[in-house]
């Protein structure tokens, strides 16, 4: 690993990291161990964001915003799906929140009432499972074929008491990404049967390969998820969005949500910063993605060289490598706990508290880091794997950081 001291803007600060970089990541973990888990990225963010923040503090005033967030933040979020996603929105559809996953959690409350029956994917990120039973739904689980949710999949999984179907589109942790006839065949089969669509596109500016990514928010009676934590690594600045399916929608979410009573919104600092980050960081986000992809293909390359290690398509979106381990015999959780002890690198097992039963056997690894980091994860695995995958009794990798 490089040494700290020699870092540079473009490069992470592991000394750093070690001190701040919580939820499972470098502050969480000892000291020889190398955290391929949640899905925050160790690089610097854009210079842009932290000029922004600077430029704002330089006034020692932090006042209450809008209830609703900066019309600046509104606007920027809505001229971004614009631009990048190809999908007009109105800036008055658009709600600052504390994170994607809070305001996951707020619509889910929204739009769901207790015994409402909700379909989720499985496996699927935690968090959309979480706030559809917070809300008291009852789920029902869609199914992938063949490594994508299909449509046909949906019609598997709805039944006439289905009132929402919540999405994470690109999927975390497969990586999968729908065409955009897919996701209006989705939106049209759902406003057909009067069900509402929730979005989690948190994921949505980390789409590889130069590939179109399809909003829902350019279909009626869709709530629309967004966040910076991924594409922009704003992770610890916790500030997200609500894309209301109309302004009026908008406004009686906000009502019951509570923001007129600043029971939620988001912190005017971290609404300057994503400003900062959606009008300013092109140019950091295209060299970030060229990273992505390239981390993508040089894990799949070497995890895919390990025995009973089976790998899918390559993942058309995300920061992570999700993969198929179940012909090692091991269980997910007992093999992520072998490649800790015996790599000493940390990586999320595929169970039903991180993703869902549909998990299973896998394991998920996330690459947002150095070339030079992943290498050396990834050696480690390989030269501990005969322990791992077999007796266990091995020592552990020696370190080469």
């Amino acid at each position: 690993m490089q040494d700290p001291a020699s870092s540079t803007r473009s490069e992470p600060d592991f000394a750093v990291l070690r001190e701040r970089a919580y939820n499972l990541r470098w502050a969480t973990v000892d000291g020889d161990v190398i955290p391929l888990t949640a899905a925050d990225p160790d690089l610097p963010v854009a210079e842009a964001v932290t000029e922004a923040i600077a430029r704002y503090v330089s006034a020692p005033h932090l006042s209450y915003g809008p209830p609703c967030g900066l019309p600046a933040f509104r606007e920027a979020v809505a001229g971004h799906f614009g631009r990048e996603k190809r999908v007009a929105v109105d800036a008055a559809r658009v709600l600052a929140t504390n994170s994607a996953a809070s305001a996951l959690a707020l619509v889910a409350r929204h739009v769901m009432r207790a015994g409402d029956e909700v379909v989720v994917q499985d496996p699927v990120d935690f968090l959309v499972a979480e706030s559809a039973r917070r809300a008291g739904a009852v789920l029902r689980t869609w199914a992938p074929d063949g490594g994508r949710f299909t449509l046909a999949g949906l019609r598997a999984a709805v039944t006439e008491r289905t009132r929402v179907i919540a999405v994470c589109h690109p999927h975390n942790p497969m990586g999968s990404l729908w065409t955009p006839a897919e996701v209006a065949a989705i939106a049209e089969f759902a406003a057909g049967r009067g069900i509402a669509i929730l979005s989690d596109e948190v994921w949505s500016d980390v789409v590889l390969d130069g590939l179109p990514f399809a909003s829902f928010a350019g279909f009626p009676g869709a709530w629309v998820v967004y966040g910076l934590s991924k594409g922009y690594a704003l992770a610890g600045l916790r500030i997200g969005a609500v894309i209301a399916p109309d302004a009026a929608a908008g406004g009686r979410f906000a009502l019951e949500a509570g923001f007129e009573h600043t029971i939620e919104g988001a912190a005017t600092l971290s609404q300057v910063a994503a400003v900062a980050a959606l009008e300013h960081a092109d140019a950091w986000r295209a060299a970030f993605l060229r990273r992505c992809a390239a981390q993508r293909d040089r894990a799949r390359l070497r995890l895919g060289a390990l025995g009973g290690v089976r790998l899918g398509e390559a993942p058309q979106a995300t920061f992570v490598c999700f993969v198929d381990v179940r012909a090692t015999g091991l269980d997910e959780t007992e093999l992520a706990a072998r490649i800790e002890r015996c790599a000493r690198v940390r990586v999320v097992p595929g169970s039903p508290r991180w993703f869902g039963a549909g998990a299973a056997g896998h394991l998920r690894l996330s690459l947002a880091t150095t070339r030079a980091v992943l290498d050396e994860a990834l050696g480690r695995i390989e030269a501990a794997w005969p322990a791992v995958a077999g007796d266990a009794s091995g020592q552990g990798a020696k370190s080469t950081m």
